[in-house]
């Protein structure tokens, strides 16, 4: 990953310096966490802004590379984009 000092603050300060799957902050680490690829590299996602979240490493271990091949395949929860629909 190669993305700009820039860029991971923007993704931790939109992220409220949470987990954006499961809440956890960093106050709660006593550390950072960690910026993953929503649609993963390897299946041709990018480092732009709206593709990347800010994840502990449990959720970002949990979710690993995973991306659905096909349509019969679980559709992986964008929190930013469910969770505003919600509200």
């Amino acid at each position: 990953m190669s993305i700009t000092a820039e860029t991971r603050l923007l993704v931790r300060e939109r992220a409220g310096f949470a987990c954006e799957f499961c809440g956890v902050t960093e106050t709660d680490t006593a550390a950072e966490l960690t910026v993953d690829h929503y649609q993963p590299q390897a299946k041709g996602g990018s480092d732009d802004p709206d593709n990347l979240i800010y994840s502990c490493t449990k959720c970002n271990a949990f979710k690993s590379d995973y991306w659905p091949d096909s349509d019969v395949q679980p559709v992986l929860w964008n929190p930013r984009i469910e969770l505003q629909t919600c509200i």
